[in-house]
Protein backbone atom coordinates (compact mmCIF):
# COMPACT_ATOMS: atom_id res chain seq x y z
CA UNK A 1 0.00 0.00 0.00
CA UNK A 2 1.00 3.68 -1.13
CA UNK A 3 1.18 5.96 1.78
CA UNK A 4 -1.78 6.98 4.35
CA UNK A 5 -4.91 8.99 3.96
CA UNK A 6 -6.02 12.24 4.48
CA UNK A 7 -8.57 11.25 6.71
CA UNK A 8 -5.84 8.70 8.82
CA UNK A 9 -3.39 11.32 9.21
CA UNK A 10 -5.20 13.98 10.68
CA UNK A 11 -6.28 10.55 13.22
CA UNK A 12 -3.31 9.53 14.12
CA UNK A 13 -1.50 12.94 14.27
CA UNK A 14 -4.27 15.52 15.20
CA UNK A 15 -1.50 17.61 17.06
CA UNK A 16 -0.17 18.77 13.56
CA UNK A 17 -3.55 20.74 12.33
CA UNK A 18 -5.80 22.99 13.66
CA UNK A 19 -9.06 22.97 16.19
CA UNK A 20 -11.08 22.24 12.70
CA UNK A 21 -8.56 20.71 10.37
CA UNK A 22 -10.70 20.24 7.11
CA UNK A 23 -11.24 23.47 5.70
CA UNK A 24 -12.68 22.47 2.37
CA UNK A 25 -12.72 19.56 0.12
CA UNK A 26 -14.37 17.03 2.30
CA UNK A 27 -14.90 14.80 -0.50
CA UNK A 28 -11.25 13.84 -1.19
CA UNK A 29 -10.41 12.82 2.23
CA UNK A 30 -9.58 9.42 1.16
CA UNK A 31 -6.79 10.59 -1.25
CA UNK A 32 -3.62 8.90 -0.29
CA UNK A 33 -1.00 10.84 0.98
CA UNK A 34 2.95 9.57 0.15
CA UNK A 35 5.43 12.50 0.38
CA UNK A 36 5.60 15.87 1.87
CA UNK A 37 6.43 18.94 -0.16
CA UNK A 38 6.71 23.03 0.53
CA UNK A 39 4.75 25.75 -1.96
CA UNK A 40 7.50 28.51 -2.17
CA UNK A 41 6.53 30.00 -5.61
CA UNK A 42 3.13 30.88 -6.92
CA UNK A 43 3.83 27.68 -10.01
CA UNK A 44 4.27 25.40 -7.65
CA UNK A 45 2.36 22.77 -9.54
CA UNK A 46 5.01 22.65 -11.72
CA UNK A 47 7.42 20.87 -9.08
CA UNK A 48 4.57 18.92 -7.14
CA UNK A 49 3.83 15.26 -7.70
CA UNK A 50 1.09 12.85 -7.30
CA UNK A 51 0.50 12.39 -3.94
CA UNK A 52 2.12 14.76 -1.98
CA UNK A 53 0.77 16.53 0.77
CA UNK A 54 1.47 20.70 -0.03
CA UNK A 55 2.73 22.98 3.23
CA UNK A 56 2.47 26.57 2.81
CA UNK A 57 1.92 30.43 4.50
CA UNK A 58 0.74 31.37 1.13
CA UNK A 59 3.00 33.80 0.82
CA UNK A 60 3.75 33.51 -2.69
CA UNK A 61 0.10 34.16 -3.46
CA UNK A 62 -1.49 36.51 -0.82
CA UNK A 63 -1.91 39.64 -3.27
CA UNK A 64 -2.50 37.59 -6.45
CA UNK A 65 -6.29 36.55 -6.86
CA UNK A 66 -5.35 35.22 -10.57
CA UNK A 67 -3.13 33.11 -8.45
CA UNK A 68 -5.06 31.90 -6.01
CA UNK A 69 -7.57 30.81 -8.70
CA UNK A 70 -5.77 28.90 -10.66
CA UNK A 71 -4.01 27.37 -7.84
CA UNK A 72 -6.53 24.55 -7.01
CA UNK A 73 -7.27 23.39 -10.48
CA UNK A 74 -3.58 22.71 -11.58
CA UNK A 75 -2.83 21.24 -8.26
CA UNK A 76 -5.50 18.79 -8.38
CA UNK A 77 -4.54 17.96 -11.76
CA UNK A 78 -1.21 16.99 -11.13
CA UNK A 79 -2.76 14.17 -8.31
CA UNK A 80 -1.80 15.69 -5.03
CA UNK A 81 -3.47 14.67 -1.98
CA UNK A 82 -4.33 17.88 -0.02
CA UNK A 83 -2.72 21.16 0.68
CA UNK A 84 -1.87 22.45 4.36
CA UNK A 85 -2.27 25.85 4.88
CA UNK A 86 -0.88 28.03 7.96
CA UNK A 87 -3.56 30.76 8.33
CA UNK A 88 -3.54 33.94 10.37
CA UNK A 89 0.09 35.21 9.09
CA UNK A 90 -0.22 36.16 5.34
CA UNK A 91 -3.69 34.86 5.27
CA UNK A 92 -6.22 35.56 7.96
CA UNK A 93 -8.58 32.87 6.14
CA UNK A 94 -8.33 31.17 3.06
CA UNK A 95 -10.38 32.59 -0.27
CA UNK A 96 -13.98 32.17 -0.65
CA UNK A 97 -13.15 31.11 -4.21
CA UNK A 98 -10.07 28.66 -3.30
CA UNK A 99 -12.73 26.98 -0.62
CA UNK A 100 -15.21 26.63 -3.76
CA UNK A 101 -12.69 25.30 -6.05
CA UNK A 102 -11.44 22.68 -2.94
CA UNK A 103 -15.20 21.21 -2.71
CA UNK A 104 -15.81 21.19 -6.46
CA UNK A 105 -12.17 19.37 -6.95
CA UNK A 106 -12.42 17.14 -3.76
CA UNK A 107 -9.05 18.77 -3.12
CA UNK A 108 -8.57 19.34 0.85
CA UNK A 109 -7.20 21.79 2.46
CA UNK A 110 -6.21 21.69 5.83
CA UNK A 111 -5.01 23.61 8.71
CA UNK A 112 -2.21 23.48 10.18
CA UNK A 113 -1.08 23.72 13.66
CA UNK A 114 0.16 27.62 14.12
CA UNK A 115 2.84 26.40 16.34
CA UNK A 116 4.00 23.33 14.70
CA UNK A 117 7.40 24.20 12.26
CA UNK A 118 7.32 22.59 9.23
CA UNK A 119 10.46 20.52 9.67
CA UNK A 120 8.86 18.84 12.18
CA UNK A 121 5.05 18.17 10.44
CA UNK A 122 7.57 17.18 7.69
CA UNK A 123 8.90 14.43 10.02
CA UNK A 124 5.68 13.10 11.76
CA UNK A 125 4.20 13.01 8.47
CA UNK A 126 7.00 10.86 6.73
CA UNK A 127 6.65 8.52 10.21
CA UNK A 128 3.04 7.80 9.48
CA UNK A 129 3.65 7.29 6.12
CA UNK A 130 6.96 4.77 6.83
CA UNK A 131 4.80 2.76 9.58
CA UNK A 132 1.84 2.44 7.41
CA UNK A 133 3.82 1.16 4.57
CA UNK A 134 5.77 -1.60 7.62
CA UNK A 135 2.68 -2.24 9.07
CA UNK A 136 0.99 -3.17 5.52
CA UNK A 137 4.18 -4.95 4.07
CA UNK A 138 4.07 -7.29 7.29
CA UNK A 139 0.04 -7.93 6.76
CA UNK A 140 0.91 -8.50 2.61
CA UNK A 141 3.72 -10.80 4.06
CA UNK A 142 1.61 -13.01 6.51
CA UNK A 143 -1.28 -13.19 3.69
CA UNK A 144 1.18 -14.72 1.43
CA UNK A 145 2.95 -16.49 3.74
CA UNK A 146 -0.24 -18.00 4.16
CA UNK A 147 -1.14 -18.51 0.74
CA UNK A 148 2.14 -20.53 -0.16
CA UNK A 149 1.72 -22.98 2.77
CA UNK A 150 -1.87 -23.68 1.52
CA UNK A 151 -0.46 -24.94 -2.11
CA UNK A 152 2.90 -26.87 0.05
CA UNK A 153 0.77 -28.60 2.39
CA UNK A 154 -0.85 -30.20 -0.67
CA UNK A 155 -4.27 -28.37 -0.57
CA UNK A 156 -6.28 -28.28 -4.04
CA UNK A 157 -7.29 -24.84 -5.88
CA UNK A 158 -10.66 -24.82 -4.13
CA UNK A 159 -8.92 -24.46 -0.67
CA UNK A 160 -6.47 -22.09 -2.50
CA UNK A 161 -8.92 -19.42 -3.09
CA UNK A 162 -11.22 -19.59 -0.42
CA UNK A 163 -7.86 -18.52 1.67
CA UNK A 164 -7.31 -15.98 -0.76
CA UNK A 165 -10.92 -14.61 -0.05
CA UNK A 166 -10.75 -14.58 3.73
CA UNK A 167 -7.60 -13.35 3.80
CA UNK A 168 -8.30 -9.98 1.79
CA UNK A 169 -12.25 -10.18 1.91
CA UNK A 170 -12.41 -10.51 -1.54
CA UNK A 171 -15.12 -12.70 -3.56
CA UNK A 172 -12.10 -15.02 -6.11
CA UNK A 173 -12.64 -17.49 -8.64
CA UNK A 174 -10.62 -19.56 -11.09
CA UNK A 175 -11.11 -20.78 -14.38
CA UNK A 176 -9.23 -22.81 -16.11
CA UNK A 177 -9.22 -23.86 -20.16
CA UNK A 178 -9.88 -27.54 -19.06
CA UNK A 179 -13.52 -26.21 -17.94
CA UNK A 180 -12.47 -26.55 -14.09
CA UNK A 181 -13.94 -23.82 -12.34
CA UNK A 182 -14.26 -22.11 -8.31
CA UNK A 183 -15.67 -19.47 -7.38
CA UNK A 184 -16.52 -18.51 -3.89
CA UNK A 185 -19.95 -16.68 -4.82
CA UNK A 186 -22.06 -19.37 -6.57
CA UNK A 187 -23.80 -16.23 -8.44
CA UNK A 188 -20.21 -16.06 -10.47
CA UNK A 189 -20.54 -16.18 -14.08
CA UNK A 190 -19.58 -19.61 -14.88
CA UNK A 191 -17.68 -18.96 -18.21
CA UNK A 192 -14.26 -18.44 -20.03
CA UNK A 193 -14.38 -15.03 -20.58
CA UNK A 194 -14.23 -14.39 -24.88
CA UNK A 195 -11.03 -12.52 -25.50
CA UNK A 196 -13.52 -10.12 -27.36
CA UNK A 197 -14.96 -8.77 -24.58
CA UNK A 198 -11.88 -8.06 -22.37
CA UNK A 199 -10.13 -5.12 -22.16
CA UNK A 200 -6.74 -4.12 -20.48
CA UNK A 201 -7.33 -2.06 -17.60
CA UNK A 202 -6.64 1.39 -18.17
CA UNK A 203 -3.05 2.97 -18.73
CA UNK A 204 -3.83 5.44 -15.67
CA UNK A 205 -4.54 2.53 -12.90
CA UNK A 206 -2.25 1.66 -10.58
CA UNK A 207 -2.98 -2.31 -11.50
CA UNK A 208 -1.36 -2.15 -14.64
CA UNK A 209 1.94 -3.56 -13.41
CA UNK A 210 -0.04 -6.84 -13.63
CA UNK A 211 -1.62 -8.06 -17.13
CA UNK A 212 -4.93 -7.54 -15.99
CA UNK A 213 -8.44 -6.82 -17.37
CA UNK A 214 -12.04 -5.92 -17.41
CA UNK A 215 -14.96 -7.55 -18.94
CA UNK A 216 -17.09 -5.44 -20.76
CA UNK A 217 -17.85 -2.50 -19.21
CA UNK A 218 -17.30 -3.75 -15.71
CA UNK A 219 -14.61 -2.51 -13.30
CA UNK A 220 -15.47 -3.98 -10.05
CA UNK A 221 -14.16 -7.54 -11.71
CA UNK A 222 -10.64 -8.16 -12.59
CA UNK A 223 -9.37 -11.03 -14.76
CA UNK A 224 -5.69 -12.03 -14.19
CA UNK A 225 -4.48 -14.39 -16.72
CA UNK A 226 -2.28 -17.31 -15.46
CA UNK A 227 -0.08 -18.46 -18.50
CA UNK A 228 2.54 -21.20 -20.09
CA UNK A 229 4.17 -20.93 -22.70
CA UNK A 230 2.90 -17.60 -23.85
CA UNK A 231 -1.05 -19.45 -23.70
CA UNK A 232 -3.55 -18.51 -21.28
CA UNK A 233 -4.06 -22.00 -19.21
CA UNK A 234 -6.42 -19.49 -16.43
CA UNK A 235 -7.76 -16.34 -15.19
CA UNK A 236 -7.69 -15.58 -11.31
CA UNK A 237 -10.72 -13.54 -10.95
CA UNK A 238 -11.66 -11.05 -8.33
CA UNK A 239 -14.31 -8.59 -7.37
CA UNK A 240 -15.59 -6.69 -4.42
CA UNK A 241 -13.27 -3.66 -4.89
CA UNK A 242 -14.26 -0.16 -7.05
CA UNK A 243 -11.42 1.03 -9.50
CA UNK A 244 -9.40 2.83 -7.45
CA UNK A 245 -9.27 0.30 -4.28
CA UNK A 246 -7.07 -1.83 -6.19
CA UNK A 247 -3.95 -0.38 -5.55
CA UNK A 248 -3.11 -1.53 -1.88
CA UNK A 249 -4.12 -5.04 -3.27
CA UNK A 250 -1.75 -5.26 -6.45
CA UNK A 251 1.35 -6.74 -4.68
CA UNK A 252 -0.62 -9.84 -3.16
CA UNK A 253 -2.53 -10.19 -6.46
CA UNK A 254 1.22 -10.46 -8.22
CA UNK A 255 2.00 -12.80 -5.52
CA UNK A 256 -1.37 -14.90 -5.76
CA UNK A 257 -1.08 -15.30 -9.46
CA UNK A 258 2.54 -16.59 -9.31
CA UNK A 259 2.04 -18.95 -6.94
CA UNK A 260 -1.47 -20.10 -8.75
CA UNK A 261 0.53 -20.33 -12.24
CA UNK A 262 3.60 -22.62 -10.34
CA UNK A 263 0.51 -24.65 -8.69
CA UNK A 264 -1.02 -25.01 -12.21
CA UNK A 265 2.13 -25.54 -13.99
CA UNK A 266 2.90 -28.57 -11.96
CA UNK A 267 -1.00 -29.98 -12.18
CA UNK A 268 -0.70 -29.47 -15.83
CA UNK A 269 2.61 -31.28 -16.07
CA UNK A 270 1.68 -34.23 -14.29
CA UNK A 271 -1.76 -34.47 -16.86
CA UNK A 272 -0.07 -33.96 -19.91
CA UNK A 273 2.50 -37.25 -18.85
CA UNK A 274 -1.12 -39.13 -18.13
CA UNK A 275 -2.38 -37.55 -21.31
CA UNK A 276 0.77 -38.95 -23.45
CA UNK A 277 0.22 -42.48 -21.71
CA UNK A 278 -3.46 -42.36 -22.63
CA UNK A 279 -3.26 -41.14 -26.23
CA UNK A 280 0.16 -43.54 -26.72
CA UNK A 281 -2.42 -46.51 -26.01
CA UNK A 282 -5.05 -45.02 -27.97
CA UNK A 283 -2.97 -44.95 -30.71
CA UNK A 284 -1.43 -48.23 -30.77
CA UNK A 285 -4.99 -49.70 -30.41
CA UNK A 286 -6.19 -48.16 -33.38
CA UNK A 287 -3.90 -48.31 -35.85
CA UNK A 288 -4.34 -52.08 -35.23
CA UNK A 289 -0.86 -52.84 -33.33
CA UNK A 290 -2.98 -54.44 -29.74
CA UNK A 291 -5.33 -56.27 -31.06
CA UNK A 292 -5.90 -58.84 -27.92
CA UNK A 293 -8.94 -58.26 -26.36
CA UNK A 294 -7.51 -58.88 -22.62
CA UNK A 295 -4.29 -56.59 -23.63
CA UNK A 296 -6.66 -53.91 -24.91
CA UNK A 297 -8.55 -53.93 -21.14
CA UNK A 298 -5.70 -54.18 -19.31
CA UNK A 299 -3.82 -51.16 -21.13
CA UNK A 300 -6.40 -49.04 -20.54
CA UNK A 301 -7.62 -49.94 -17.41
CA UNK A 302 -3.74 -48.84 -16.49
CA UNK A 303 -4.79 -45.54 -18.10
CA UNK A 304 -7.40 -44.84 -16.33
CA UNK A 305 -9.69 -45.90 -19.46
CA UNK A 306 -13.26 -47.39 -18.42
CA UNK A 307 -13.71 -49.32 -22.39
CA UNK A 308 -17.41 -50.75 -23.25
CA UNK A 309 -18.10 -53.72 -25.18
CA UNK A 310 -18.39 -52.23 -28.56
CA UNK A 311 -18.07 -48.94 -30.61
CA UNK A 312 -18.55 -46.80 -33.75
CA UNK A 313 -15.49 -45.17 -35.09
CA UNK A 314 -15.43 -42.01 -36.01
CA UNK A 315 -13.33 -39.85 -38.14
CA UNK A 316 -12.83 -36.03 -38.93
CA UNK A 317 -11.83 -34.47 -41.93
CA UNK A 318 -8.44 -32.43 -41.56
CA UNK A 319 -8.82 -29.76 -39.40
CA UNK A 320 -7.93 -25.58 -39.14
CA UNK A 321 -5.23 -25.39 -36.33
CA UNK A 322 -7.13 -25.75 -32.95
CA UNK A 323 -5.68 -24.42 -29.92
CA UNK A 324 -4.98 -26.43 -26.37
CA UNK A 325 -8.41 -24.69 -24.90
CA UNK A 326 -10.39 -25.74 -27.67
CA UNK A 327 -9.03 -29.24 -27.68
CA UNK A 328 -9.80 -29.49 -23.62
CA UNK A 329 -13.50 -27.96 -24.50
CA UNK A 330 -14.28 -30.96 -26.54
CA UNK A 331 -12.38 -33.27 -24.26
CA UNK A 332 -14.57 -32.24 -21.81
CA UNK A 333 -18.04 -32.76 -24.08
CA UNK A 334 -16.55 -36.40 -24.57
CA UNK A 335 -15.95 -37.12 -21.47
CA UNK A 336 -19.44 -36.06 -20.69
CA UNK A 337 -20.67 -38.39 -23.12
CA UNK A 338 -18.79 -41.21 -22.95
CA UNK A 339 -16.56 -40.93 -26.34
CA UNK A 340 -12.82 -41.56 -26.06
CA UNK A 341 -10.97 -39.08 -27.88
CA UNK A 342 -7.64 -39.12 -29.20
CA UNK A 343 -6.15 -36.11 -31.20
CA UNK A 344 -4.15 -37.35 -34.64
CA UNK A 345 -2.32 -34.42 -35.79
CA UNK A 346 -5.07 -32.55 -37.65
CA UNK A 347 -7.83 -35.02 -37.04
CA UNK A 348 -9.16 -36.71 -33.97
CA UNK A 349 -10.59 -39.98 -33.87
CA UNK A 350 -14.05 -40.39 -31.84
CA UNK A 351 -14.61 -43.77 -30.40
CA UNK A 352 -18.69 -44.00 -29.98
CA UNK A 353 -20.35 -46.18 -27.34
CA UNK A 354 -23.31 -48.71 -28.76
CA UNK A 355 -25.79 -46.93 -26.40
CA UNK A 356 -24.68 -43.12 -27.91
CA UNK A 357 -24.34 -44.33 -31.07
CA UNK A 358 -27.78 -45.69 -31.34
CA UNK A 359 -29.65 -42.58 -30.53
CA UNK A 360 -31.29 -40.06 -32.74
CA UNK A 361 -28.76 -37.59 -33.89
CA UNK A 362 -25.78 -38.69 -32.16
CA UNK A 363 -23.71 -37.60 -34.87
CA UNK A 364 -25.03 -33.68 -35.32
CA UNK A 365 -24.38 -33.33 -31.95
CA UNK A 366 -20.74 -33.71 -32.11
CA UNK A 367 -20.75 -32.16 -35.01
CA UNK A 368 -22.54 -29.50 -33.89
CA UNK A 369 -19.86 -29.24 -30.78
CA UNK A 370 -16.91 -29.16 -33.08
CA UNK A 371 -18.51 -26.25 -34.67
CA UNK A 372 -19.03 -24.56 -31.69
CA UNK A 373 -15.70 -24.51 -30.41
CA UNK A 374 -13.85 -24.89 -33.36
CA UNK A 375 -15.80 -22.09 -35.27
CA UNK A 376 -15.25 -24.11 -38.44
CA UNK A 377 -18.48 -24.53 -40.56
CA UNK A 378 -18.46 -28.08 -42.75
CA UNK A 379 -16.38 -29.95 -40.62
CA UNK A 380 -17.14 -34.17 -42.53
CA UNK A 381 -17.43 -37.07 -40.28
CA UNK A 382 -16.40 -40.36 -41.84
CA UNK A 383 -18.33 -43.12 -39.50
CA UNK A 384 -17.39 -47.17 -39.17
CA UNK A 385 -19.79 -50.05 -38.80
CA UNK A 386 -20.05 -50.99 -34.93
CA UNK A 387 -17.10 -52.91 -33.63
CA UNK A 388 -15.51 -54.98 -31.15
CA UNK A 389 -12.58 -53.91 -29.30
CA UNK A 390 -10.51 -56.80 -31.49
CA UNK A 391 -11.54 -54.99 -34.60
CA UNK A 392 -11.20 -50.75 -33.78
CA UNK A 393 -8.55 -51.19 -36.44
CA UNK A 394 -10.86 -52.27 -38.80
CA UNK A 395 -13.38 -49.49 -37.84
CA UNK A 396 -10.64 -46.66 -38.20
CA UNK A 397 -9.84 -48.13 -41.90
CA UNK A 398 -13.72 -47.89 -42.42
CA UNK A 399 -13.51 -44.13 -41.14
CA UNK A 400 -11.04 -43.47 -44.13
CA UNK A 401 -12.60 -45.50 -47.20
CA UNK A 402 -15.76 -43.58 -45.61
CA UNK A 403 -14.78 -39.87 -46.03
CA UNK A 404 -12.21 -40.65 -49.17
CA UNK A 405 -15.20 -42.61 -50.86
CA UNK A 406 -18.71 -39.60 -49.71
CA UNK A 407 -15.77 -37.25 -51.48
CA UNK A 408 -16.31 -39.12 -54.70
CA UNK A 409 -20.11 -39.24 -54.43
CA UNK A 410 -21.46 -36.69 -52.41
CA UNK A 411 -18.72 -33.84 -51.49
CA UNK A 412 -21.20 -31.92 -49.69
CA UNK A 413 -22.03 -34.56 -47.61
CA UNK A 414 -20.74 -33.79 -44.03
CA UNK A 415 -21.91 -37.09 -42.26
CA UNK A 416 -19.89 -39.84 -44.12
CA UNK A 417 -21.78 -43.58 -43.28
CA UNK A 418 -19.32 -47.09 -44.57
CA UNK A 419 -22.58 -48.75 -44.10
CA UNK A 420 -24.20 -46.62 -46.48
CA UNK A 421 -21.84 -46.73 -49.19
CA UNK A 422 -23.28 -50.13 -50.60
CA UNK A 423 -20.97 -51.18 -54.18
CA UNK A 424 -18.75 -48.26 -53.49
CA UNK A 425 -16.83 -49.97 -50.30
CA UNK A 426 -16.30 -52.57 -53.48
CA UNK A 427 -14.85 -49.49 -55.73
CA UNK A 428 -12.28 -48.75 -53.07
CA UNK A 429 -11.13 -51.95 -52.74
CA UNK A 430 -10.50 -52.18 -56.60
CA UNK A 431 -9.05 -48.54 -56.88
CA UNK A 432 -6.37 -50.42 -54.58
CA UNK A 433 -5.42 -53.42 -56.85
CA UNK A 434 -3.49 -52.67 -59.54
CA UNK A 435 -4.17 -55.63 -61.87
CA UNK A 436 -7.77 -55.05 -61.54
CA UNK A 437 -7.51 -51.35 -61.95
CA UNK A 438 -5.44 -51.45 -65.07
CA UNK A 439 -7.55 -54.50 -66.64
CA UNK A 440 -10.65 -52.18 -66.04
CA UNK A 441 -8.83 -49.45 -68.02
CA UNK A 442 -8.18 -51.60 -70.66
CA UNK A 443 -11.78 -52.47 -71.14
CA UNK A 444 -12.75 -48.71 -71.43
CA UNK A 445 -10.02 -47.12 -72.83
CA UNK A 446 -11.01 -46.71 -76.53
CA UNK A 447 -13.66 -44.72 -75.00
CA UNK A 448 -10.82 -42.07 -73.30
CA UNK A 449 -8.35 -42.15 -75.95
CA UNK A 450 -11.37 -41.34 -78.66
CA UNK A 451 -12.42 -37.95 -76.14
CA UNK A 452 -9.58 -37.00 -76.18
CA UNK A 453 -8.36 -37.13 -79.81
CA UNK A 454 -11.44 -35.69 -80.94
CA UNK A 455 -13.08 -33.65 -77.96
CA UNK A 456 -15.97 -35.49 -77.66
CA UNK A 457 -18.01 -36.87 -74.94
CA UNK A 458 -18.72 -40.67 -74.80
CA UNK A 459 -17.32 -40.96 -71.43
CA UNK A 460 -19.89 -38.72 -69.99
CA UNK A 461 -22.50 -40.30 -72.30
CA UNK A 462 -21.72 -43.52 -70.76
CA UNK A 463 -21.81 -42.75 -67.55
CA UNK A 464 -24.70 -40.97 -67.37
CA UNK A 465 -26.77 -43.74 -69.53
CA UNK A 466 -25.58 -45.89 -67.01
CA UNK A 467 -26.48 -43.73 -64.06
CA UNK A 468 -30.33 -43.74 -65.73
CA UNK A 469 -30.71 -46.99 -65.96
CA UNK A 470 -30.07 -47.76 -70.04
CA UNK A 471 -32.92 -45.01 -70.50
CA UNK A 472 -31.74 -43.34 -73.75
CA UNK A 473 -34.64 -40.20 -73.43
CA UNK A 474 -33.84 -39.52 -69.98
CA UNK A 475 -29.61 -39.77 -70.55
CA UNK A 476 -30.54 -36.86 -73.34
CA UNK A 477 -32.88 -34.72 -71.05
CA UNK A 478 -29.58 -34.89 -68.42
CA UNK A 479 -27.21 -34.18 -70.95
CA UNK A 480 -29.28 -31.80 -72.83
CA UNK A 481 -28.92 -33.62 -76.26
CA UNK A 482 -31.12 -34.38 -79.07
CA UNK A 483 -32.38 -37.98 -78.73
CA UNK A 484 -30.89 -38.75 -81.77
CA UNK A 485 -27.49 -37.19 -80.66
CA UNK A 486 -27.61 -39.42 -77.16
CA UNK A 487 -28.48 -43.22 -79.77
CA UNK A 488 -25.29 -42.10 -81.85
CA UNK A 489 -22.70 -41.75 -79.15
CA UNK A 490 -23.98 -44.87 -77.70
CA UNK A 491 -23.54 -46.63 -81.37
CA UNK A 492 -19.82 -45.18 -81.40
CA UNK A 493 -19.20 -46.83 -77.79
CA UNK A 494 -21.11 -49.77 -79.07
CA UNK A 495 -18.34 -50.13 -82.00
CA UNK A 496 -15.16 -49.33 -79.96
CA UNK A 497 -15.60 -51.58 -77.08
CA UNK A 498 -17.24 -54.46 -79.38
CA UNK A 499 -20.23 -54.49 -76.63
CA UNK A 500 -23.87 -54.55 -76.47
CA UNK A 501 -25.16 -52.26 -73.84
CA UNK A 502 -28.44 -53.56 -74.40
CA UNK A 503 -26.61 -56.75 -72.06
CA UNK A 504 -27.14 -55.89 -68.70
CA UNK A 505 -23.92 -57.58 -67.28
CA UNK A 506 -22.14 -55.83 -70.47
CA UNK A 507 -23.69 -52.39 -68.71
CA UNK A 508 -22.22 -53.66 -64.79
CA UNK A 509 -19.10 -54.25 -65.81
CA UNK A 510 -19.13 -51.07 -68.07
CA UNK A 511 -20.18 -49.00 -64.65
CA UNK A 512 -17.66 -51.19 -62.27
CA UNK A 513 -14.63 -50.09 -65.13
CA UNK A 514 -15.47 -46.34 -65.09
CA UNK A 515 -16.33 -45.51 -61.14
CA UNK A 516 -12.92 -47.43 -60.59
CA UNK A 517 -10.99 -45.60 -63.18
CA UNK A 518 -12.64 -41.80 -61.81
CA UNK A 519 -12.01 -42.91 -57.81
CA UNK A 520 -8.85 -43.47 -58.81
CA UNK A 521 -7.99 -40.82 -60.47
CA UNK A 522 -9.56 -38.55 -58.23
CA UNK A 523 -7.20 -40.23 -55.36
CA UNK A 524 -4.43 -39.73 -58.29
CA UNK A 525 -3.04 -43.22 -57.71
CA UNK A 526 -3.75 -44.54 -61.45
CA UNK A 527 -0.68 -45.13 -62.95
CA UNK A 528 0.50 -44.03 -66.31
CA UNK A 529 -2.35 -42.01 -68.12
Amino acid sequence: MNGISVNELIAHKPFLFGEDPIISGAKGLNRRITNVNVMEVPDVFNWVRHGDLLLTTAYSIKDNPNAQNELIPKLAATGIAAIGIKTKRYLETVPEEMVTLSNEYGLPILELAYQIGYSQTISEVLEEILNQKTNWLMEQHHKIQLLTSTLIMGENSKTFIETFSKSTGLQAALITYESDMYATDPAFRKEWPDARHLRPVAPHSSTTALPSYWLDDDTTTIYLPIEKNNETMAYFVCWGCKDGEWEPLQFLLQHTVNLLTLHLSKQHSLRSLEDNQKDLFLKTWILGEITDPQAIALQAASCGLQLQTSYNVCLTSPLPPFSSRELMNVKAYCILQGIVLLSMGNEWVFLIPKPLANQKNAYQKLQSELHKYLKQPGIRLGISSMKGLSDIHEGYKETVTALELWDFIQPHETLCYYDQLGMYSIVHVLSDQESIKKQLFQYIQPLYTFDKENNAKLVDTLNTYLQFGGNIKETAKASYCHYNSIVYRLEKVQNLLGVDLKDPDIRFQLQMAVKVFAFSTKKGTMMGS
